[in-house]
Parts: C-alpha cells; structure tokens; sequence
C-alpha cells in the first residue's frame, strides 16, 4: 500500500498544501490537448505559484499527469514539480500508466506515499481510484479497507483525503458518465468517521467547493484545458484559466481552501471539439 511519510510543518498552527492536478502532459512540446499546449500551460501554472513566494509543507498531485503515455512526459512532471524541493505525494488517474509513473517518480524521488502525518494534527491519505483501462473510477475493497484502517490508527488527528474521481456529481451529466462508482461506500466512510474533514479529487477540469455531510469537499482545476460547467453534452470553457488549489490546515481541525488561475490567459480551447 505504499510508504509512510512524516513531515514537520512550518509554523505548529498549520499546514499548508499545494494541489495540482491534471496536467495532461505530452512528450513532444507542440502537441495539444482539445487545442491548448498542456505542456505551456503546465510550465505557465507552474511559474506563477513560483512568483507567489509562499510556503508549502506538501505537494498533492491526483493523477492524469500524461496525456501521450509517455515516460519523457512523467518526466516533465517530475522535473518542475522538484524545483519546490518539498515532498509531492501522488495517485493515479485513469490516463495513467502506473507502472512507468513508479518508475520515473521514484528516479526523481518523488516515492509513493499513501500517508502523510503532517505536523502533530493532521493526517493526509490518498486512494487509488484508477481502473485500468476505463475513466470511471472505482475504490477497491482492499483501498475501502485501506482507510479505515489508517483512520482507526491515527484516530487522535483531523484526516484530508485525496482520489482522483469525483465520489460526487459535478455540474455535468456527461461527465458524471466516469464518476466514482461506488461513491456509497466512500460516503458511508465520512459518514462513520468525522475527523475527515475534507476530501478533494481533480478528473473533471472544473472547480467545485462544497459541503458533503461534514466533510468540505473540493475539486480542483486542470493545469490545462477547463470543462465548461453545468453541460448536458461536452462542452470546453473559454473563459476559466488552467489552475491550481492552496489547501491550509489549521491545529484547531478546520481548513481553509481555495483555487487560483493563471492571470495572462493565453491558452484557449478549440471550442469545435466535442471530446477526447
């Protein structure tokens, strides 16, 4: 199930986490996704949290990191996101090869670690919700049990969680095709064990910031191209930036969330598209 990391935090009163999610990248830097250069926007996204100077204690990256398959492009990922010199833990998306992400991430030391004790408060736990060769996502009974495991071992913290699918419906109906599958049984979870405080997900290009009983759920820009909200059928957004999510974790158990966009939007969709 992947290794344990412990990490101190750098102020006692909370923690802070960088979210970023699928970047859909490529090996070859002139290839597109739906119109847009993922590869740039990726590099764009990852500047401007550079330019913002703050302080992260983690890095949270939930999957769909290529678009191609290819490990020059894991390797892209794993190249930028380094330049942080701070822990990035991760997960896959249904575009994923885990295989050759185990491969590259671990070259770049960039370890699969499923849990994270950040500072003396929280616990950070990431599912795996990819099913090979399908872009619905599903939580095994081996991961289902995963969590409650962990959760009855560190029951003395607050608990974050991290997948890749949304356990939720999104604005979207057709989007909502590829959604968790068995979101009841992550629910019935939240339900029993209210120190989750918070669950975010990435797979559907759009954000979202909601309450799921007393869970504050969350879901978090691409680095790339945005699905237009509240659509029957397909649809791109020309008018959302690629993003990322700033997640700070306070001692009390309470977290403060929220998505910032690339200001100088220069990547626009090719709205003629009608899927991928």
């Amino acid at each position: 199930m992947g290794a344990f990391l412990q990490l101190p935090v750098n102020n006692e009163k909370y923690g802070r986490i960088l979210h970023i999610t699928d970047t859909h990248l490529f090996a070859n830097d002139n290839d597109k996704l739906l119109g847009i250069n993922s590869n740039a926007s990726f590099l764009s996204v990852i500047e401007e949290i550079d330019k913002r100077h703050e302080q992260y204690d983690l890095i949270v990256a939930t999957g769909d990191f290529v678009q191609d398959g290819s490990k020059k492009a894991y390797q892209r990922f794993a190249s930028q996101i380094k330049k942080f010199a701070i822990p990035c833990v991760w997960l896959a998306g249904n575009h994923d090869n885990f295989i050759y992400m185990q491969e590259v991430f671990n070259h770049y030391q960039l370890v699969e670690n499923k849990v994270v004790l950040l500072g003396s408060k929280w616990l950070i736990v990431l599912l795996n919700s990819q099913v090979v060769g399908q872009a619905y996502g599903f939580l095994a009974p081996a991961e289902l049990l995963f969590l409650k495991n962990t959760l009855e071992r560190h029951s003395d913290r607050t608990a974050l969680v991290f997948l890749h699918h949304n356990p939720i419906t999104s604005s979207c109906s057709w989007l909502d095709q590829h959604i968790l599958k068995n979101s009841d049984e992550l629910e019935q979870i939240i339900e029993n064990y209210p120190m989750i405080k918070g669950l975010g997900w990435g797979h559907i290009h759009q954000q979202q910031d909601l309450k799921w009983h007393n869970c504050t759920v969350f879901s978090t820009p691409s680095t790339c191209v945005q699905f237009k909200p509240n659509c029957v059928q397909f649809q791109l957004s020309n008018q959302d930036a690629p993003g990322w999510r700033e997640i700070t974790l306070n001692a009390d158990g309470t977290l403060k969330t929220e998505v910032y966009r690339i200001s100088n939007n220069r990547f626009l969709p090719d709205l003629s598209k009608n899927g991928y």
